[in-house]
């Protein structure tokens, strides 16, 4: 069962600094066949009025800036945090951003089904995931 509790959840944090470089995109969503052909490449598909918001590694940038509304923005890392919070947790999320607007470092954050994510800005990525692992150890 996932955890609510915040110091044992910053203490399983375990972030993880996926390989490569990640961008966005805003696509129509007659555009979702065409997508569908990259999701292996594709770490997170969001619908909003406006369009499918796409997060992608940047093999295929080329590919969903030819069909995105919007311009492509990036690079972005990608950083997993391996705690098992569930969707309940209460403050674990606002802790860590807090703690890395303090460091003048932007994110973005999604949450899957057992895991969170973050995307910072790629020239941040090694002071994000520093900040993390000592946010860890202090839980």
């Amino acid at each position: 069962m996932a955890s609510q509790d915040l110091r044992p959840l910053l203490k399983s944090l375990s972030p993880e600094l996926a390989d490569g470089k990640y961008h966005y995109a805003s696509v129509d969503e007659s555009q979702l066949m065409a997508v569908a052909n990259y999701l292996s490449y594709i770490v997170c598909i969001y619908r909003e009025k406006e369009g499918l918001t796409l997060v992608f590694s940047e093999e295929i940038k080329g590919e969903m800036g030819s069909i995105s509304q919007e311009k492509v923005v990036g690079p972005f890392a990608l950083i997993s945090l391996k705690a098992n919070s569930g969707l309940l947790a209460v403050g674990f999320l606002a802790k860590i951003t807090d703690a890395l607007a303090r460091e003048n470092i932007s994110t973005n954050v999604f949450s899957g089904y057992h895991h969170d994510h973050l995307l910072v800005p790629y020239s941040k990525k090694d002071a994000a995931l520093a900040l993390l692992k000592k946010l860890q150890k202090s839980g």
